[in-house]
């Protein structure tokens, strides 16, 4: 049973990473407090646990407020991503899968392989592939059978709006693609290829993570652009586009 100091942890990091609370953000802990019906102290633990996981940023004259993050920084996420995600795969084919986690590779890439060749594009299916390209990735991680590697997996993915971010390439040409590697991926895993497996997940990660740092760029210049006045916010004021920031705060 979560305690309410891990309740409001809870609550206040899905309330920063959907963008609820934006980067730079100040986070009153009193404001906070009656918002939740809560005292200030499991606010403020929980502020503590957010900040040291790098969602928050703490100054002693101003207290908390949501890091701002930019390119350079997503840049970095993904390159140690895609090697922990790698390192998952390793582990994975080095320690084999067993039936649930077997079952669950195989669905998520029956149920791709069947949108695919149905040609399957809609919003809500833009939607499914989101869930199952997550499934995929988690079920590699949870066979890894290394919880310090998952625990170290999940902080790279704690990034507010990068979930929505993440996933705006996707085309159905980029669908294709990235199925073919992970069915690419399952194999090498499958047969126990563990420098294979590795490689494969490794490069399918970095090239995805480049894919959202060139389109974060993108955001950030169209954003420095009007605010000079050259032009309106990216996409007239998109939540994404609107909310990536230009520099990170210290």
């Amino acid at each position: 049973m979560p305690t309410r100091s891990q309740m409001i942890e809870r609550r206040l990091r899905e309330g920063i990473l959907e963008g609820e609370y934006p980067a730079g953000m100040r986070m009153n802990e009193v404001e906070l407090a009656e918002r939740l019906g809560v005292s200030r102290t499991p606010v403020r633990s929980a502020l503590t646990i957010l900040a040291q996981d790098g969602l928050l940023c703490y100054a002693p004259n101003s207290g908390f407020t949501v890091q701002v993050f930019n390119s350079a920084d997503i840049e970095s996420i993904y390159e140690l991503r895609s090697t922990l995600s790698g390192l998952a795969a390793r582990l994975a084919a080095q320690t084999g899968l067993d039936d649930t986690v077997s079952d669950r590779l195989h669905a998520v890439l029956s149920r791709s392989d069947l949108m695919i060749s149905e040609g399957i594009w809609t919003r809500d299916a833009h939607h499914e592939w989101r869930g199952l390209n997550e499934e995929f990735h988690e079920a590699v991680e949870l066979a890894s059978c290394n919880q310090h590697v998952q625990a170290a997996l999940r902080r790279t993915k704690d990034i507010p709006l990068l979930k929505e971010i993440r996933y705006r390439w996707i085309s159905p040409e980029m669908m294709s693609i990235n199925h073919m590697q992970h069915a690419q991926i399952m194999d090498a895993i499958r047969r126990g290829q563990q420098v294979r497996a590795e490689d494969l997940c490794r490069e399918h990660v970095y090239q995805n993570g480049q894919r959202i740092v060139r389109h974060w760029r993108e955001i950030e210049q169209r954003n420095a652009a009007a605010r000079q006045g050259e032009e309106p916010a990216a996409d007239g004021g998109d939540t994404d586009s609107a909310r990536a920031p230009l520099t990170r705060s210290a």
